[in-house]
């Protein structure tokens, strides 16, 4: 008997979506999100939000993730971090972070830094990260 389309296409078999930074206000330094276990999972890409207000129009946003091997300490940077140049009144968006996870520490983390510019700017950033097998590699 053979797989049905619906088996062969649920995402749940080939990946995840985790929350990793519940949205908080960027405040010119690093906010950083919580702990995703990726065991048994090879790839990802993390992914921040930004919205701005208050007449921002410039600055940047930072984004990066970070590895742990216990999820709780010792965290470092994995990848090289993203800056996103703002341009336009109040811009928002997102920042992707497509990384190869293979030689990451267990844990995964998000982290954000908005640091608008212009009039009296106000941001709220907020990160999630999709994981995937290592055949999506």
């Amino acid at each position: 008997m053979g797989l049905s389309y619906a088996t062969m296409h649920n995402i749940g078999q080939i990946g995840t979506t985790k929350p990793s930074l519940a949205p908080a206000a960027g405040t010119g330094s690093p906010q950083n999100g919580a702990a995703v276990d990726r065991l048994g999972y090879y790839t990802g890409i993390g992914s921040v939000q930004y919205s701005t207000a208050g007449g921002a129009n410039g600055g940047t946003i930072t984004a990066k993730l970070q590895h742990s091997v216990d999820g709780s300490s010792g965290w470092a940077d994995y990848g090289a971090p993203v800056v996103k140049t703002l341009t336009g009144t109040n811009p928002s968006g997102i920042i992707e972070l497509p990384v190869n996870l293979a030689g990451a520490n267990r844990y995964v983390r998000v982290v954000a830094d908005a640091d608008p510019t212009g009039g009296t700017p106000t941001s709220i950033v907020a990160g999630a990260i999709a994981l995937f097998g290592k055949d999506r590699i």
